[in-house]
C-alpha cells in the first residue's frame, strides 16, 4: 500500500517509482493506493505500507516513509529502505 493525503496524485507517482524500484530488483509487487488516514484498518491487509507523509502511528506492518521519492530529498536513501522493504515482504513468500 502506498498512501498519501488524498490517495490521489502523490501516491500515484510515489506507486510509479516504487513499481520501478521493484521491477529493478526482480520482486512483482501489486501497488495499492490509500489516503493516509485509512492505513491504520488496511495496514494489516498488506505487507508493506509505504506513506509520504510524518506518519508515526504503530500499524502492525513494515512501514516505510518515502516522500523523498517525491520531492528528492535524500532520494537514494529512500531507494534503498523500499528495496530492502519489497525484498524482506517478498523472502517471506520464498519462504512458504
Amino acid at each position: 500500500m502506498i498512501a498519501c493525503g488524498s490517495g490521489i496524485a502523490t501516491s500515484a507517482y510515489a506507486a510509479e517509482e516504487i513499481t520501478k524500484i521493484a521491477k529493478q530488483i526482480g520482486v512483482d509487487v501489486d501497488v495499492h493506493k490509500e489516503r493516509i488516514q485509512n492505513v491504520p484498518a488496511n495496514a494489516s491487509n498488506f505487507d508493506v505500507c509505504f506513506v509520504t507523509s510524518n506518519f508515526k502511528q504503530d500499524i502492525g506492518t513494515k512501514l516505510v516513509r518515502v516522500d523523498g521519492l517525491i520531492s528528492g530529498i535524500n532520494e537514494e536513501a529512500v531507494i534503498e529502505d523500499v528495496k530492502a522493504a519489497l525484498l524482506e515482504a517478498a523472502a517471506k513468500y520464498k519462504a512458504d
